[in-house]
């Protein structure tokens, strides 16, 4: 039977509870009546159908909606095969709502409050035939404008409904039609159905409004304080990810953050533990908690602010949760019993089940046995059934003699094999989130806690990220006013203010078209959902193959984040800032697009030229499909029309302060392959001087002259825009020694005649003479 269709063709509304700005309505035969604003009388659900208000579910699984290998946990899942039954009663007694099953013979008992300001369904019980899953509330609405998939949430202009769980153990999804949005709160009986709870609350003028009630929910049913966390001005600063602080480099460190306009410094735990899990002291701070307060105390006391990056759900390979006695809390994928006893030099393994589908990815091949680790090669598919190839006492345990009958296990290697995993339904991962709340607490306060790895657990993804993420926060004292992550669930909107740091994966010469595909329309996603996301983490600043990123390369990531008032960051050592040639330039760029935006000095109309994405053309882009995305955009295929809408757009712009000290903006056209790639450089027109032509040039590295057959008359230097630099000239030439980024000015002279210009001066490169 399909879920979206009740038993029963005639409806009579049998429950109606209301707040001051809706009206919900629930039909006695359980399917929704009505969701009428009361307001204007607007009705929300979708037309033409009759949809229950409850689904149950049983005989079939849970499985990831996409084949693909990330799409467990970073995608839906969906219920595949079994039955699912709809609601065919419904009645209300007091503050007690029953929906009833029939064909599954089920019966599910709520607790409803109603107040003013929202609707609340707790689930109290389900009784009657196996239940695998149970969608306890579920609006099918018209699928309205703005859809924040990410809060649960569907406006329009005038009205938002927006459906939430109540606490950690519930979740809450949406799931877009073409013309409606079915929206739904889903209990499993792994944390459990009883307690899961559903809050539905409407909001006139959402965009000024939602948050406002999202608060006044996160109070009354004690959620961490996402709404109060994201209007704080600190969601708004950009970081620079030191890569490797120390006692003694970390001045170097302050000194380049300042210089790029960074209000916060961020580093790994890697830069002072050995390892996740326990975080022991590496060889860097031998005097421990003493160095890293030193280094936390040396930022704060420059004037920034701390953050520290975290993997929190797995330990490091050589941990002592992992040797020289594997934890029995580290998860395990599959479990086996042993068809003959072994000794300790056994290289062959037999066992009594079949080991078809074991990873046999490199460095993931890890089984358990008792307190051993063994690593093997290989396994049979047929009886006798054995592991292969096996490495005894793997990762400094010991081997030994195990019994027939006794049990092994697969542990749950990580993807990156530097890491094992944690059973989450274990206290593993409350003891290390003591041991981090411990560093957090003695070298504090920090500004940001970045959440990496969030995918990195079991089943189900949707409950153990956030609960793996909301043990460690709920013990960091004072809380952090932002926190970071890539991968996050529905509960995770309270915790995670900002989203969507991306990995160094384009080389230099392709950061452009990386941020112009994955960080823009994503940030224009995250709107709908009140939330910011991170244009970072920038890397290849000191050089790839393709040489070393440009100022422009920067200015344009720092001008597309700005388009949505959103931070950067940048990862990098202090060997990568000093290979940069231009790194004076790359970093004066950020900082100069970084003040601004943190002054406001950018208007509606400026900030809407800046953007580069369509309202149509706005998609979420989770970091699994980066390099896939990136892959296909330099080969030039497989792109959709949406992204390749987003490419076409291939202006940049330019901010600067101008001669009346005032910031200004132009959009900006490169003039490519100049020079042979000695110099880059891109023209602009002012308002101000309508009949000049400006052009923005640096050399790539070094000093290079460039020489131009014209007056001097016909040509200004400026360095900054403004201040003239002299000039050279001799029998009829001008010429111009260009290094860090400079202004030249051609009077009365088109865009195309500088281009001209350009392309037939002669050069003369510093890099050339120490060649010869």
């Amino acid at each position: 039977m399909s879920p979206d269709r009740p038993n029963t063709p005639v409806a009579v509304a049998q429950v109606a509870l209301e707040t001051d700005s809706f009206q919900l309505q629930i039909a006695g035969d359980g399917s929704l009546e009505s969701i009428v604003s009361r307001d204007d009388g607007t009705e929300y659900i979708a037309p033409a159908e009759r949809w229950p208000i409850a689904v149950v579910f049983r005989g079939g699984k849970e499985e990831p909606e996409f084949p693909d290998e990330h799409s467990a946990f970073t995608g839906r899942w969906i219920y595949r095969g079994g039955e699912s039954f709809p609601a065919t009663h419904a009645s209300l007694s007091g503050d007690r709502l029953v929906i009833e099953f029939d064909g599954a013979e089920v019966r599910a008992e709520y607790r409803v409050t109603t107040t003013p300001d929202y609707l609340a369904f707790e689930l109290l019980s389900v009784e009657g035939g196996p239940v695998n899953r149970i969608d306890f509330l579920r609006l099918n609405i018209r699928k309205l404008p703005r859809l924040g998939q990410w809060i649960n949430a569907a406006c329009d202009d005038h009205f938002g409904i927006c459906l939430r769980a109540g606490n950690i153990r519930t979740y809450a999804e949406m799931e877009p039609e073409a013309d409606h949005v079915m929206m739904r709160t889903t209990a499993e009986p792994d944390p459990g159905f009883e307690g899961a709870v559903a809050v539905l609350f409407g909001c006139r003028e959402p965009r000024e409004k939602l948050l406002d009630a999202m608060a006044l929910v996160e109070r009354e049913f004690d959620l961490p304080s996402g709404v109060a966390r994201r209007r704080l001005p600190e969601q708004r600063a950009s970081y620079l990810w030191a890569r490797s602080p120390t006692p003694e480099n970390i001045g170097e460190y302050i000194d380049w953050a300042k210089r790029g306009g960074f209000r916060v410094i961020l580093f790994s735990y890697s830069a002072f533990a050995e390892g996740a899990g326990h975080f022991r002291w590496n060889a860097s701070y031998p005097n421990g908690m003493d160095d890293l307060k030193r280094v936390t105390d040396a930022i704060r006391g420059a004037g920034l602010r701390v953050g520290m990056h975290l993997h929190y759900c797995k330990a490091w390979r050589h941990d002592p949760y992992v040797t020289p006695i594997p934890d029995e809390r580290l998860h395990k994928v599959r479990s086996f019993v042993l068809a003959e006893p072994i000794d300790a030099d056994a290289q062959t393994i037999a066992v009594t089940e079949n080991p078809t589908g074991c990873t046999l990815d490199d460095k993931r091949r890890i089984l358990k046995i008792g307190d051993e680790l063994v690593e093997y090669e290989g396994y049979t598919t047929k009886p006798p059934f054995r592991f292969t190839g096996c490495e005894r006492g793997f990762l400094g345990t010991t081997a030994g003699a195990h019994r027939k009958g006794g049990d092994l296990a697969l542990i749950d290697v990580d993807t990156w094999p530097k890491f094992i995993r944690f059973d989450q339904n274990t206290d593993i991962q409350d003891e290390a989130a003591r041991t981090i709340a411990d560093i957090y607490r003695q070298t504090g306060p920090y500004e940001l806690i970045y959440f990496d790895g969030a995918e990195d657990v079991h089943e189900p993804f949707w409950y153990h990220v956030a609960s793996a993420q909301h043990r460690v926060y709920e013990l960091l004292e004072p809380t952090p006013p932002v926190c970071e992550a890539a991968h996050y669930t529905h509960f995770s909107w309270h915790m995670i203010t900002r989203s969507n740091a991306y990995d160094i994966v384009a080389p230099g010469d392709g950061m452009k078209d990386f941020c112009r595909l994955m960080p823009c329309p994503t940030a224009a996603e995250r709107v709908k959902d009140f939330s910011r996301i991170e244009f970072g983490w920038l890397g290849r600043f000191g050089g790839d193959e393709t040489g070393c990123p440009g100022p422009d390369v920067f200015e344009y990531v720092a001008s597309r984040a700005a388009a949505w008032d959103c931070p950067v960051s940048l990862h990098v050592s202090l060997k990568e800032i000093m290979n940069n040639p231009r790194r004076d330039d790359c970093l004066a760029a950020l900082k100069l697009w970084e003040d601004a935006r943190q002054e406001g000095r950018f208007d509606q109309t400026q900030l809407d030229t800046l953007k580069n994405v369509q309202p149509e053309h706005a998609h979420y882009v989770r970091c699994y499909k980066q390099r896939e995305t990136w892959r296909r955009c330099e080969a030039n295929e497989g792109l959709n029309d949406t992204q390749r809408a987003i490419l076409a757009d291939r202006r940049e712009h330019h901010l600067f302060v101008n001669e009346s000290g005032d910031y200004e903006l132009v959009e900006i056209k490169e003039i490519p392959g100049l020079c042979d790639g000695l110099v880059e450089a891109f023209t602009f027109k002012r308002t101000r001087s309508p009949r000049t032509t400006f052009v923005l040039v640096h050399a790539t590295d070094g000093d290079v002259r460039l020489e131009f057959a014209l007056r001097e008359c016909r040509l200004t230097a400026m360095r900054p825009f403004g201040t003239t630099l002299p000039l050279e000239t001799a029998d009829g030439t001008t010429m111009v020694s260009v290094s860090d980024r400079q202004y030249l000015a051609f009077p009365d002279t088109t865009r195309d005649d500088v281009e001209r210009i350009l392309r037939s001066a002669s050069t003369h490169s510093d890099l050339e003479d120490e060649e010869r």
